[in-house]
């Protein structure tokens, strides 16, 4: 986790249809936590995804790195935490980890190269107009 950025948080409980028949949360939904995150990080800051779109940008994935550590289950409390690792000149990185509430256990961890776009779907540069809520 970083040191003097900020953290997005939050914490919930599994959901039912979050998970298979022996309780255990699919992999996919770890993504799902995961974007629900950076929407957070980005509401925290005073922005939301759709204040980016209405400015005229978008943010692509380029690149995901994933570690599943811990299978979730259903109904376990689980917190989600977000930061931005990483800002370049057309691209930003979001960090993420989900740990087990009480014990802090880490069930998984990830990491996401956004590119920004522009309304044609050019790769542009960061808006400078962000940097409010891109810098801790």
């Amino acid at each position: 986790m970083p040191g003097n950025h900020f953290v997005s948080e939050n914490t919930f409980h599994v959901r039912y249809a979050e998970t298979d028949r022996m309780g255990v949360v699919h992999h996919a939904v770890y993504l799902v936590w995961f974007e629900e995150g950076r929407s957070a990080y980005i509401r925290a800051r005073g922005w939301s995804y759709a204040d980016i779109e209405t400015s005229g940008y978008f943010l692509a994935a380029g690149e995901l790195n994933a570690k599943y550590k811990l299978a979730a289950r259903y109904d376990q409390r689980i917190t989600v935490r977000t930061w931005i690792g990483e800002v370049r000149s057309r691209a930003l990185t979001f960090e993420c980890e989900i740990v087990e509430a009480k014990t802090g256990a880490a069930l998984f961890e990830a990491s996401l190269k956004l590119i920004c776009l522009n309304a044609a779907g050019e790769v542009t540069r960061v808006p400078k107009a962000w940097t409010a809520w891109l810098n801790p």
